[in-house]
């Protein structure tokens, strides 16, 4: 109910009085609207900080804000603040949609190894107690950030790992037929999917392409010049102008694919989750298309098929991941510097070929000087099939069902593994030997 303390990813935070909530996945999003104006709040996840509180605005800006089409490109206005060993950007713009003007607002909060934002968009001053208020109430918990594996984050920092660490990108079951049509391959730049006539390729983060693209260029541009413009000669080209939260990075257009000579209608849309992951589709014609997917927004389920089968030869061996956050704290009263505290993880499994496994987590946290260490180790036999692993003796010496799956990323695989009866208990890995 509106105006009690509720919680998302790592905050607990106060729902404002009046607002509905509109979904709960990407992002925390509430609304409220009248017959004459409206205000949106948003509430992102956590995520690892891009090394300083102006990268991490900026990124945030450029994905969240920044829609030339609408007049919203720097920032009109910009405070900085500190408080409690947390940096605090505050960017705020003007925007238009057809004849009616809005405000938005974003605010960035880094603490050197993390970061987070709270953005709104209104269309009137009166919402602005609504927005401080919100916006004051959230309160993050860092020892929920250290358990929280998600596939998109560790897919993003460990994608150049995987790189050096995997022994090639070939697996045994390179090829995922799913149940509605569409067959998934992984390329060395892409996963390209093919139903009939319409084939979709998933790109892979590019961290050094994404550094690449400036501030002024627009996300949607900058894609179609890398992804599209070499490959296809489009005549006409139409760039999504909606006004929605987050910003829709989309543009399409019908022309000739180069490299087959044939007539085409191509898509592409940017979603950011731990980087740019741009999806861009190859259509017979644009009535295809719309027939498959009405709205942009509809692109983003395309994603999921980014999933291959396990065997017992690929998964031999030893895959690791982990992770890691610290914060400072300062005195609330005079600012006076007041310690910190630290935490890392990790967990290592070692599937052995003969039918054996062995597990390992690792954990230290430091406070106020102090140091403590936590281990929990596990052996036992395990079973694997396409799309699960079977482990016996795991806690209280209980078998544990595995979801599992590989996911491709550039020169390498990643191994998801999810627990049946607990999903928030998930691991993504790399495979560091043989």
């Amino acid at each position: 109910m509106e105006g009690q303390l509720k919680n998302y990813d790592i905050f607990s935070y106060q729902a404002p009085k009046g607002f509905s909530l509109q979904k709960l996945d990407a992002a925390l999003f509430y609304s409220k609207k009248d017959s004459k104006s409206y205000c949106q709040l948003f509430l992102y996840p956590a995520t690892a900080s891009v090394g300083t509180p102006d990268a991490d605005f900026d990124t945030n800006w450029n994905s969240f804000a920044r829609n030339s089409g609408q007049g919203v490109n720097d920032p009109e206005t910009k405070e900085t603040d500190t408080a409690n060993g947390w940096h605090i950007i505050m960017g705020a713009a003007k925007g238009r949609f057809g004849n009616k003007s809005y405000v938005l607002t974003l605010t960035t909060l880094s603490n050197g190894e993390i970061s987070f934002y709270t953005a709104s968009v209104f269309s009137d001053q009166k919402y602005l107690p609504a927005v401080q208020d919100f916006t004051n109430s959230i309160q993050p918990d860092l020892q929920l950030y250290t358990s929280k594996k998600t596939t998109t984050e560790q897919s993003s920092t460990t994608q150049n790992q995987s790189a050096s660490h995997t022994s090639g990108k070939s697996i045994t079951k390179s090829t995922t037929r799913f149940d509605d049509g569409w067959m998934a391959t992984p390329n060395d730049n892409y996963v390209q999917l093919v139903k009939e006539n319409t084939e979709v390729r998933l790109m892979y983060i590019n961290n050094a392409l994404d550094q690449a693209r400036p501030n002024t260029a627009d996300a949607a541009d900058y894609y179609w010049n890398e992804y599209v413009s070499p490959y296809f000669q489009i005549a006409q080209v139409e760039k999504w102008s909606g006004v929605e939260y987050p910003v829709i990075y989309f543009m399409q257009g019908s022309g000739i694919n180069l490299s087959t000579g044939k007539p085409c209608h191509v898509a592409l849309k940017i979603v950011y989750s731990g980087g740019a992951r741009p999806i861009l589709v190859i259509a017979s014609d644009q009535p295809q298309f719309r027939k498959q997917y009405p709205h942009p927004n509809d692109l983003d389920r395309m994603l999921n098929y980014n999933k291959f089968a396990l065997s017992a030869a690929d998964l031999t061996g030893k895959w690791t991941g982990g992770s890691g956050a610290g914060v400072e704290y300062y005195n609330a009263y005079n600012g006076t510097y007041a310690g910190m505290s630290a935490i890392s993880t990790s967990d290592d499994f070692h599937f052995n070929a003969d039918g054996t496994y062995t597990s390992a987590y690792r954990s230290a946290s430091s406070s106020q000087g102090s140091t403590r260490f936590g281990a929990i180790d596990y052996k036992g036999k395990y079973q694997v099939t396409d799309w699960a692993i079977r482990a016996e003796n795991r806690y209280k010496g209980k078998t544990t069902q595995f979801n599992a799956q590989f996911i491709a990323v550039k020169n390498g695989y990643l191994l998801y593994l999810s627990d049946s009866e607990n999903p928030a208990m998930n691991y993504t890995l790399i495979k560091i030997a043989l």
